[in-house]
């Protein structure tokens, strides 16, 4: 068995982690993986239950596997997956589709992360967020979709597992519980308490007072709760004009920095780019609620899939620098190559950054030039034009 290969109780399943990279030693699937497909086979769940929620699977192991399950036993099961990533949503279809799997077939729906479903689950199996505000959101909008038949199983990595995401789960949900550590995962067994009224704040929202805006944003968004200090750097030093340009905001959160850019550039058309839905969802929020009578185009898209080469006048983006729990550059890496391919020559990219990841070295590597607009103690902002 390779790197790529999931051996399951029903069999082989081949994973791709997503985007795929050549070289990429991390697998498709982790230990909690394991332990969730070994015990939905050891308990049988599948064959008793009619509609399932497969909630935030990374690269597709736990819905490839429920295919796999229910393909073998010929039962139409219901199968919701929901996901706030764009690239998980793109490597759960790519590998339902490499195992055989038609992701379009009738009994699979991707449901949007924002809303409250619309049926009854039997059985909701999830991976644990590294974000336990959003489970904490998701779990109580599914509430509604849940009784006390419904069976609530999670999996996690020890080390991602403390002791306040099982006092989430219990006052959200119901009772819940621990399997023995294997292999340095664990389950959580919860159990529908009906008699819960849990408050959800969100979506919440604060004030921002440089830029004079109220900010909504959904559970998953960064800096939900107050703005992180590298933008609040970059939107000090906001270009400005009266042109009619188009500018992205890359990477867009609640699309704090494409609003101010909407205001300091009063002709603009803005595009806002993020692979998180709850983002999407929030700038788009932001924006209309701020500019009633301007048009934005939203992408919920990786990097700047579906803007078009040459297109664009500045783009404005606070990377990140992590995928799940894996800390990397390659992402920020994308968007850079990306926006060099999507700016008109003589376009500008602007990005604000940790001073310790060298972004100038590899900007100055890309588009010839990296000029230092401002920084501070533990952040910079680079401008960097194209050619």
């Amino acid at each position: 068995m390779n790197e790529i290969e999931l051996q399951t109780p029903l069999g082989v399943l081949t994973l791709k982690r997503f985007p795929v990279r050549s070289g990429d030693r991390l697998r498709a699937w982790d230990a909690a993986d394991e332990l969730l497909i070994n015990h939905l086979d050891e308990q049988q769940l599948l064959t008793h239950k009619d509609c399932v929620l497969v909630f935030d699977d990374q690269f597709g192991a736990l819905t490839s596997y429920i295919c796999l399950a229910l393909a073998k036993s010929n039962k139409p099961v219901v199968v919701d997956v929901m996901t706030d990533s764009f690239i998980s949503q793109q490597a759960i279809i790519e590998n339902l589709t490499v195992n055989g799997f038609d992701s379009t077939n009738s009994h699979i729906r991707f449901i949007d992360n924002t809303a409250i479903p619309d049926k009854h689950y039997d059985l909701v199996v999830y991976k644990l967020p590294r974000n336990h505000g959003y489970l904490a959101d998701v779990m109580q909008r599914l509430r509604t979709c849940l009784s006390e038949k419904t069976a609530v199983i999670g999996g996690a990595m020890v080390k991602y597992l403390p002791k306040n995401a099982l006092s989430l789960m219990e006052n959200t949900i119901g009772s819940t519980k621990t399997s023995l550590a294997a292999k340095k995962a664990r389950l959580i067994f919860s159990s529908f308490d009906p008699t819960l009224q849990p408050d959800n704040p969100y979506p919440s929202s604060y004030s921002l007072e440089e830029i004079d805006v109220e900010l909504v944003n959904h559970s998953n968004v960064f800096s939900r709760e107050s703005l992180d200090i590298g933008t609040r750097l970059l939107l000090a030093v906001m270009p400005e004009s009266d042109d009619d340009l188009i500018i992205v905001d890359l990477a867009c959160g609640n699309g704090v920095m494409g609003v101010s850019a909407a205001q300091l550039n009063p002709n603009a058309d803005l595009i806002f780019c993020d692979e998180s839905n709850m983002a999407v969802a929030s700038a788009q929020e932001n924006f209309k609620g701020h500019f009633p009578d301007r048009s934005a185009t939203f992408n919920h898209a990786d990097c700047l899939a579906g803007v078009d080469p040459n297109s664009v006048d500045l783009v404005l983006c606070n990377p990140p620098f992590h995928q799940q729990n894996t800390v990397s550059e390659h992402v920020g890496w994308q968007m850079f190559k990306e926006s060099l391919g999507c700016l008109k020559p003589g376009g500008e990219l602007w990005i604000v950054g940790n001073r310790h990841l060298g972004y100038h070295v590899k900007l100055k590597k890309l588009f010839g030039n990296a000029t230092l607009v401002d920084s501070s103690s533990k952040f910079v902002v680079i401008k960097a034009v194209k050619r």
